[in-house]
């Protein structure tokens, strides 16, 4: 009998895998995501690993797109209450152990693996694109000025997020994101809010 994707056995090996992955990027970073380490600790065959990933940089690339779902919250018809929610996510993955432990190490990995870099540039696009395209119908509907530039709009409401738990190494209150959107939408906004 052939092994297809929708095979509970590869859904398990492949959940044991990534959980692994989630660990080693939680505790060590994506440095020691090696195969021999993985199927170690797993018990998975180095062979049943090149079978799901070509390599350690796409089995550290497919654990980082689970780390953060891609989906934004469901819209509402208030601007102000979608943004808070989805720059809440934001702050919650940026703030998450694993997050704070590998980013810094993914972000130098970037820079000299092709893999790592591929992802890196898909998963900022995928995670921007629902907020420009929220940012989009806002702009479309009036509520943000006709020129607001929107991918500005994205950088002004994420890089705190980034750079208070970076650099600064503070967490972020609810408050704060909150604050955060109400600076940006006064500066953007057609009309006071």
């Amino acid at each position: 009998m052939a092994i297809s994707d929708g095979d509970p056995r590869i859904a398990r090996t492949r959940s044991t895998v990534i959980a692994v992955v989630h660990r080693l990027l939680r505790t060590e970073g994506p440095g020691a995501v090696t195969f021999g380490r993985v199927s170690r600790e797993t018990g998975v065959s180095r062979t049943t690993l090149y079978r799901h990933w070509p390599g350690p940089s796409e089995l550290v690339a497919d654990a980082w797109t689970r780390l953060v779902p891609p989906g934004p919250p469901p819209p509402t018809a208030d601007l102000r209450v979608d943004l808070v929610a989805m720059f809440i996510r934001v702050r919650n993955a940026v703030e998450s152990t694993t997050m704070q432990r590998s980013l810094p190490t993914f972000l130098a990995a970037a820079l000299d693996d092709p893999v790592i870099s591929q992802l890196h540039a898909a998963f900022v696009r995928d995670r921007r694109q629902p907020v420009l395209e929220r940012l989009s119908q806002a702009r479309a509907e009036g509520e943000l000025d006709a020129d607001a530039d929107l991918d500005l709009l994205v950088d002004l409401l994420s890089g705190p997020l980034f750079y208070r738990q970076l650099l600064r190494r503070e967490p972020t209150s609810d408050r704060q994101v909150a604050d955060l959107v109400d600076a940006v939408l006064a500066v953007a906004c057609s009309a006071p809010r």
